[in-house]
């Protein structure tokens, strides 16, 4: 697994702690590093962008009064690897849903593993961890290309383990609790009987800004809500770097806050008029927004930015499917055929922004459960039955029973 210190490249688009310094200090940081992406990745990381708004909209429409944060990375990360054992028909399913139209699994695949290992590579002041694991049930046989599949691109561990022991669930959750440092806990409340196969993606992040705040500058001061209403919290406020646009489209100041090196930033849309947050993530254009970033000013000034953390977790599986998501057809899980369908897409998150910088950790886990597969094998209504040789498929006898008294 990947475990190297380094930081985010755009298409995560989640924002994570950082190192505090004096007002007098410099950091010593290298330059940025410059990444070239082929047609493919491009296409991969625009799209995941694009996924990541229509993402939000779809939960601002479950959660309208809500403070919600997700890692999008981490969502489109675990949903590619689902994508990959389900039929082909399925498959089209998941590339629309995941916004990569015209471009092929195996495409997919192979960006998704170089665009991880180039973001790897950017900004050693900054702590990256990003994990991949499939749990899969002992009554099951993986399938050997799918296996192949995940380990290969998607650098995941198999685990073969008995559903029905607490000792399953126990690891589960502390592989992920392990693989966010601690900050994502008890992902999972229990595996249900029907459950098969488990498919789980965990991101952290932990960084410094490019220029930190000042702790002792830190005080009450106003923050609008969306009805208007003013009310004091912590906020950080300091001569800090950062670069500022404002999108005459979404009505709304562009700010971009680095971290570290420059390459990775905490980027914040700010719309004219609070009441109309609900609105915005719907008109967001990763196209116009990038231009919109491109043409941005740097200022070195006065920024002030409340001090908050946020723990957030849900079920995303309403939202996916109105997204376009299937559900079932997922016929290359296992060796067996098993009818199987997605269960459950648990989404759980954490986010510190303070003076230091930003921390941030994320999981993902799709659940996939039997369907049509009851505990017990009952035949207690009418049937047609047949008495036939099963090689040749050769019929000798049927018929049919109504009552059988």
């Amino acid at each position: 697994m990947y475990r190297i210190s380094v930081v985010l490249s755009s298409i995560l688009l989640i924002v994570v702690t950082l190192s505090c310094k004096n007002d007098d200090e410099t950091l010593e940081l290298p330059e940025p590093v410059a990444i070239t992406l082929d047609a493919d990745e491009a296409t991969v990381v625009a799209s995941a962008n694009n996924f990541t708004f229509d993402l939000m909209a779809a939960i601002e429409k479950e959660k309208p009064n809500e403070n919600f944060f997700i890692s999008s990375f981490s969502i489109h990360s675990v949903l590619s690897m689902v994508m990959n054992g389900a039929s082909e028909d399925a498959q089209e399913g998941f590339i629309e849903t995941l916004g990569l139209s015209g471009m092929s699994v195996d495409s997919i695949n192979t960006s998704y593993q170089s665009l991880t290992e180039a973001i790897y590579s950017l900004d050693p002041s900054i702590t990256l961890n990003i994990a991949n694991s499939n749990w899969y049930s002992d009554e099951y046989t993986i399938d050997d290309g799918f296996a192949d599949v995940l380990t290969t691109y998607y650098d995941s561990e198999l685990f073969e383990r008995d559903f029905g022991s607490k000792t399953t669930l126990d690891d589960l959750n502390g592989w992920v609790e392990t693989e966010t440092n601690g900050k994502i806990k008890n992902i999972l409340d229990q595996i249900s009987p029907d459950e098969a196969m488990f498919l789980i993606n965990a991101i952290y992040f932990k960084a410094n800004w490019t220029t930190q705040f000042d702790k002792d500058a830190t005080t009450n001061f106003p923050f609008i809500l969306t009805n208007g209403q003013s009310v004091d919290v912590p906020m950080m406020v300091s001569e800090v770097k950062h670069w500022w646009a404002y999108d005459n489209t979404l009505n709304a100041q562009v700010i971009e806050i680095p971290y570290g090196n420059e390459n990775y930033a905490l980027t914040i849309l700010l719309p004219d008029d609070a009441s109309e947050i609900n609105n915005l993530t719907a008109k967001i254009e990763i196209d116009e927004l990038n231009g919109t970033l491109a043409d941005s000013t740097t200022f070195v000034r006065d920024l002030y930015l409340p001090k908050f953390q946020l723990d957030f977790k849900t079920d995303l599986l309403d939202a996916l499917v109105s997204m376009g998501m299937p559900l079932n057809e997922l016929t290359n899980l296992f060796e067996e055929t098993v009818p199987l369908k997605i269960s459950q897409v648990i989404h759980q998150s954490f986010l510190e922004v303070n003076e230091e910088g930003s921390e941030a950790a994320a999981a993902t886990v799709v659940g996939i459960e039997v369907t049509s597969l009851p505990a017990s094998t009952i035949v207690n209504q009418p049937f047609v039955f047949l008495i036939r040789e099963r090689n040749s498929g050769t019929i000798l006898f049927s018929g049919k029973l109504l009552d059988p008294r």
